[in-house]
């Protein structure tokens, strides 16, 4: 009877793990100022597996490189923690303040998009 209630107790506290996590979407960039012969590595983090991801339109970018894309899963005491980011290498075509725009993905059924960055060159 005891091993029952603690499997009920300890199914009951995993569900509720899963149902509180929150979605996490967001970029990084490797610097907020750069030279105009310098490159630029921008990260878009997730922290649920997604899809349909469309990265944001680079202005005043080239892309040199990406889409990259790199996965961790792992436990640690029990506890599962995933991360998804898309990486891109952009070089600026002029000096200025640009804007990388909002990146959007589907996670669940629902879009979550990022935070615009400025960028200055």
């Amino acid at each position: 009877m005891r091993l029952k209630h603690f499997i009920y107790v300890l199914f009951f506290m995993l569900t509720c793990s899963f149902v509180n996590a929150q979605v996490k979407f967001e970029t990084k960039v490797s610097k907020r100022r750069l030279g105009l012969n310098e490159r630029l590595r921008v990260d878009f983090e997730m922290n649920k597996d997604g899809d349909n991801f469309n990265p944001p339109d680079f202005r005043g970018f080239r892309v040199v490189g990406g889409p990259n894309q790199a996965i961790s899963n792992s436990y640690i005491n029990g506890k599962r923690t995933y991360s998804k980011t898309y990486s891109y290498f952009l070089s600026p075509k002029s000096r200025g303040r640009f804007s990388i725009g909002q990146a959007t993905i589907d996670i669940n059924g629902e879009t979550y998009k990022t935070s615009p960055i400025t960028v200055e060159v």
